[in-house]
């Protein structure tokens, strides 16, 4: 039974914190009704929670627990869509397991690829790692 209502809490949560920005209340956003509306949550722990508005606003996750190190959290997936303040067709993807909150979406930047003299700088110092200290004047080791 606590699993059931640590899941159900999760969804509702989930739900409020995961759709889209809210704006000022304004024309459409301000009227906009839920147009079609599902929530399932079942006694195995699985759920789907998915929504969408009259403003365009679209919401679709599911969950289910998983066996992780002996314990059984709920891991979940989803993902949601809408039309940012300047027009813009926003979408976000996402899932939250034992590896964290991962989320990908249209307007998150990318950070720019690492320069080539960076990267092989980088693949040196990862084939000698005898020489990470190097000229840094480290005592001589006694055998």
């Amino acid at each position: 039974m606590y699993t059931l209502k640590v899941l159900l809490a999760v969804a509702l949560c989930a739900t409020g914190t995961l759709c889209a920005p809210q704006r000022p209340n304004s024309g459409a956003d301000k009227d906009a009704v839920i147009t079609s509306q599902q929530l399932e949550v079942n006694f195995d722990g699985n759920y789907v929670n998915n929504f969408e508005t009259s403003n365009g606003i679209s919401h679709q996750e599911s969950g289910q627990p998983k066996s992780v190190d002996g314990e059984t959290p709920v891991v979940a997936q989803g993902q949601d869509s809408y039309t940012a303040p300047d027009g813009q067709q926003v979408s976000i993807s996402y899932i939250a397991d034992e590896n964290g909150f991962q989320v990908q979406g249209s307007h998150i930047p990318t950070a720019p690829p690492i320069p080539p003299e960076i990267l092989r700088a980088l693949e040196w110092n990862a084939a000698h790692p005898e020489e990470d200290d190097a000229g840094q004047g480290r005592p001589p080791q006694r055998g």
